[in-house]
């Protein structure tokens, strides 16, 4: 019961910190923000910071890495209301799209601090690449399996995931990095039907 009660106490700190350095980043960017300014912003001594991360690099990481948890939660419960595989796919071609534009403040952040910290960017999206890709995975084995899309074998089931997912990627990569986010919501029917097409 103690050690629950510690767990989930480290939990609740560790959020605190997450949420305060994510206000700071979002305001002043990573490199400008200092362990002091979060410990501040959070009401704790840098001492306490420490011993839940080893440096701000890692507390920015958790902050990336919690949007993007936000996101496939978001994005599992648009692909639950749809009826079919296509449908499913545009649900999440449409909640992954519709994140990139309310993430500009901390894309922002990417875009100013990526060459100075391009192996922290790299390892977040890396370990959340294999993710996206089992997602858009499912969605078109379930299409296979009732006839939706064409009869493919396992491989090229990977390798349509695996190009739906990058297609996606190249396509937001440059809507972080120039700051502008225009509507897309209008394009998704058409996006989806594309990198299907091949399967229908």
């Amino acid at each position: 019961m103690v050690m629950t009660e510690i767990l989930q106490k480290d939990e609740i700190i560790t959020a605190e910190i997450v949420a305060g350095a994510r206000t700071l980043f979002e305001k002043f960017g990573l490199k400008k923000t200092t362990m002091e300014d979060i410990a501040r912003e959070v009401g704790k001594g840098k001492s306490s910071l420490y011993y839940y991360f080893p440096s701000k690099y890692e507390i920015f990481e958790a902050v990336v890495n919690q949007e993007i948890g936000e996101l496939f939660k978001t994005a599992y419960k648009a692909i639950e209301k749809a009826t079919t595989a296509k449908d499913k796919l545009k649900a999440y071609t449409r909640v992954r799209l519709g994140k990139i534009n309310k993430m500009a403040n901390l894309s922002q952040v990417i875009k100013n601090d990526l060459m100075d910290n391009m192996e922290v960017v790299l390892k977040i999206k890396k370990k959340h690449a294999a993710t996206q890709v089992k997602m858009v995975k499912q969605i078109i084995a379930e299409g296979v399996a009732k006839g939706e899309f064409k009869k493919i074998g396992d491989g090229d089931i990977d390798l349509t995931a695996f190009l739906f997912t990058a297609t996606l990627t190249g396509i937001s990569n440059p809507l972080c990095i120039d700051g502008e986010f225009p509507d897309l919501s209008q394009k998704v029917d058409e996006i989806v039907d594309v990198m299907v097409e091949g399967i229908k």
